[in-house]
């Protein structure tokens, strides 16, 4: 029967979870003042209600894990499908462009001192598992997800699973350290900054006489650039075939591939003749959207049974990982932002757990309005940050998980050192080209 599909009933059910979870907001007014975004909301009432727990909704996990892992690449290829912003990076951005590498390379070391420390204490440990915290902290539950099922491959148990735990436990640190953290910073704040102007995009055009809606123009080159994705990664995992784990990593990257692919694909689309066929606002709600339902699925597919089998070295790497992100943005904010930076701090605390749009969640707690200019800083910084994570993500992380299929545990050791002297290279570029400055502003 066709009401029998579980893909049907979990996607139906993570709607009507996002649902209520708006309900509770509008009506639970501390909650609405906690400014907790709503996908958070409903991803904690499907992780409690499903099968794992009370057993009330009938959520098949596999279909989740789908939604987080496509969910990725249609989010970047989305938003690089959209019209570059004008705007021209102005110093906090530039902070910002530095302020994010540098603490995926700041979680990478406490990550891959973990796995060494347990390795020396307890028994050999996949590197795997350190490096799950940049990418669940800082990238998210989709690169999580991804990457942990690549490295399944080489050994990392419950990989996928393990990735979004870690997603998720970021989640809470934004929320259990980072309302804290605003309430604490109030006195800091003297005044609203000034609003910076957004950018109006234009109404879409209608469709021409037999041609496709706005909305439908927009799902068609998302699917199109996502099945260019796909044949790229196929064709660069059978030319890998005798290197499987590198071939692995391949489809865990197939988010980099889906934006790199997006980019030329609009300059393409923009020279159409017609009307335009792409419209940024439209193409911006589809990845809003599915940013809400990704977050939901990843929180609500989380198993339990996981948990509970990995809780101690998941509760010490993400304590060790919550605690270094929020005293480096703590310290280096005063240092790096010329102009509001507590606000800048709150909203990179948020970026370094749990992604931009809890970031900016946690900013509209302090910043209602959004007025401030951290969240155009945001934006433009991670712009500024593509091509100085990708030595960390590309060049460095494959390299101790290579080593651990072939049996080499010094290429966790050349890891962490590397990462330690990339570190090093970033913090004295955002002195010398970002702005970093020695002493805190007063």
């Amino acid at each position: 029967m066709f009401w029998q599909a579980p893909a049907l009933h979990t996607a139906l059910f993570v709607l009507l979870l996002l649902a209520v979870a708006e309900a509770l907001a509008r009506v639970c007014s501390p909650l609405r003042r906690l400014g907790l975004p709503a996908s958070i909301v409903a991803g904690s009432l499907g992780l409690a209600l499903g099968p794992d727990i009370l057993a009330m909704l009938p959520l098949d996990r596999s279909v989740l894990e789908l939604a987080v892992y496509h969910g990725l690449g249609l989010i970047f290829i989305a938003l690089s499908l959209q019209t570059p912003r004008g705007e021209s990076a102005g110093p906090d951005a530039r902070a910002m462009g530095f302020a994010i590498p540098t603490m995926i390379a700041l979680q990478t070391v406490i990550g891959l001192g973990f796995v060494l420390l347990m390795t020396t204490v307890s028994e050999p440990t996949h590197p795997g598992l350190g490096l799950l915290l940049p990418l669940g902290f800082e990238q998210g539950p989709g690169q999580a997800l991804a990457m942990g099922t690549a490295w399944e491959a080489s050994g990392l148990t419950d990989g996928r699973q393990l990735g979004l735990i870690l997603a998720a436990v970021g989640f809470g640190w934004s929320v259990v350290a980072g309302i804290p953290l605003v309430a604490w910073g109030r006195a800091e704040v003297t005044g609203a900054s000034q609003t910076t102007p957004a950018s109006v995009s234009p109404p879409a055009p209608p469709p021409a006489p037999g041609g496709l809606g706005p909305l439908s123009r927009q799902l068609v080159a998302i699917a199109a650039v996502y099945s260019a994705t796909w044949a790229t990664c196929a064709a660069l995992s059978a030319a890998l075939a005798s290197a499987p784990d590198i071939a692995a990593m391949v489809w865990g990257f197939h988010f980099i591939f889906g934006a790199g692919l997006a980019i030329p694909a609009r300059k393409l689309l923009a020279r159409a003749p017609g009307e335009p066929i792409l419209h940024d606002e439209t193409l911006g709600d589809i990845a809003s959207v599915t940013v809400d339902v990704i977050t939901c699925a990843a929180i609500a597919a989380i198993e339990v049974a996981v948990l509970q089998a990995h809780l101690l070295p998941i509760a010490v790497l993400s304590t060790l990982g919550g605690v270094g992100t929020l005293v480096a943005c703590v310290w280096l904010s005063r240092r790096a932002f010329r102009s509001a930076p507590f606000e800048h701090c709150v909203l990179w605390f948020g970026m370094s757990t749990g992604t931009l749009p809890m970031g900016l969640a946690l900013l509209r707690v302090l910043d209602p309005q959004l007025r401030s200019p951290a969240p155009l800083s945001a934006v433009l910084g991670s712009a500024i940050a593509v091509p100085m994570i990708a030595p960390i993500v590309l060049g460095i992380h494959p390299l101790p998980i290579a080593g651990w299929s072939d049996g080499d545990p010094s290429a966790t050791w050349a890891a962490l050192g590397l990462t330690l002297a990339y570190l090093l290279i970033l913090v004295v570029a955002w002195w010398r080209l970002g702005g970093l400055r020695l002493r805190s502003q007063s």
